[in-house]
């Protein structure tokens, strides 16, 4: 279906019937987990249906000419409007992504990967659809939602947690030592794991900013303990599967397609998972941050969304977080939809990424913060 001449607003819904026809799919996804996993479904999909694809990562939803059906990932529906008032994009997979894309898949008369939609709906902080949960066959176990069987590397490189030892791998093993934990985990010793990084997490959230940022990291903490396992996955739990895939979409975009595609190992994307995690551990760290109603702001060098969100629940005492680099902002919120509260600041096209964590490309700095802190 061409993109020339239509001016109806599209759904979620439209997408089955949109590619049923497709000759030719491209897919762009917002930088987010949940978005490349949808990304990669519909991509899959699709080449089942022997119908050619391409699939890129944007912070921007980028025009398609009328040779081929364009579907928009991670993105509000009024942002993939071209200038002459035509959507751009066919179909707009806006909220809910991993959900809307495995079911849209099945429609489509495909196989996709319930577990890879599972930890995309993780990814983008949303709750797995009661299709997904019977066919990915999940299990919860006592324990951390980390992607790796060691413990040390997967402690300190999870950006699901902030707490002492988070980017330093030898400080997690010092942590693993003084709980002196069995070589093969029983149920006891995941349980005494889980209560060491609660309560370091929530002590570290105290010595940092205390108040209602300790509050904020008990609720966090809690998303990444009793984590969802299955035989099927390619990590040790669908949260640490999680990880890996936002870690992917951000730093890694082509390799994050590849992988979640089923073309490329896990040791590779493990490898830029773990230096995504340092670089948004440090930049945790060394964040100065400026309080204002509602919203805490920093500046930092690589704008990530990691970053806003664990600053967000980590650090802020207050339910959103914005972090500014050059050119780039993520903001992280709780209740406020994230993608409008960025569209709204700076005149901006609008945020790409989630309701609660997105991202955007800005002009002017102190318009942006002085907009962000207006909207919410």
């Amino acid at each position: 279906m061409a993109t020339t001449g239509r001016t109806a607003e599209p759904t979620d819904a439209d997408a089955a019937s949109v590619l049923s026809s497709a000759t030719f799919v491209r897919v762009t996804a917002a930088p987010t987990g949940g978005s490349l996993a949808a990304a990669a479904m519909l991509a899959t999909a699709c080449a089942e249906r022997d119908v050619p694809y391409q699939v890129r990562v944007s912070r921007t939803p980028a025009s398609d000419g009328p040779d081929a059906t364009h579907v928009a990932i991670g993105f509000e529906a009024s942002t993939t409007k071209s200038t002459d008032g035509a959507f751009d994009a066919d179909a707009v997979l806006g909220s809910d992504a991993p959900n809307t894309a495995f079911e849209t898949a099945r429609e489509l008369g495909g196989s996709p990967d319930p577990v890879l939609a599972f930890a995309g709906a993780l990814a983008d902080g949303v709750e797995p659809s009661s299709a997904v949960r019977d066919a990915a066959n999940v299990e919860r176990r006592p324990g951390v939602g980390i992607p790796t069987a060691d413990l040390a590397t997967g402690l300190a490189h999870s950006t699901r947690v902030v707490a002492s030892f988070s980017g330093d791998e030898q400080a997690a093993g010092a942590t693993l030592a003084e709980l002196d934990l069995p070589a093969e985990l029983d149920e006891s010793a995941r349980r005494r794991l889980a209560s060491a990084v609660a309560l370091d997490a929530v002590d570290d959230a105290t010595a940092g900013t205390p108040g209602k940022a300790t509050e904020h990291a008990a609720d966090a903490v809690s998303a990444v303990l009793r984590p969802h396992v299955t035989s099927d996955g390619p990590f040790e739990t669908a949260e640490g599967y999680a990880d890996v895939l936002a870690a992917l979409a951000w730093d890694a975009p082509g390799l994050g397609t590849a992988f979640a595609l089923g073309n490329l190992g896990r040791s590779a994307a493990l490898d830029a998972w773990r230096d995504h995690a340092v670089a948004a551990h440090r930049a945790v760290r060394s964040a100065d941050l400026s309080r204002h109603r509602g919203v805490v702001t920093a500046r930092v060098e690589d704008a990530q969304p990691t970053v806003a969100r664990l600053l967000r629940d980590y650090r802020s005492p207050e339910s959103a977080a914005l972090v500014v680099g050059d050119r780039i902002a993520a903001l992280a919120t709780t209740d406020a939809n994230a993608r409008d509260v960025l569209g709204s600041a700076d005149e901006s096209p609008g945020g790409a990424g989630t309701r609660t964590l997105a991202v955007t490309e800005y002009d002017d700095e102190d318009a942006l913060v002085s907009g962000v802190r207006e909207a919410l």
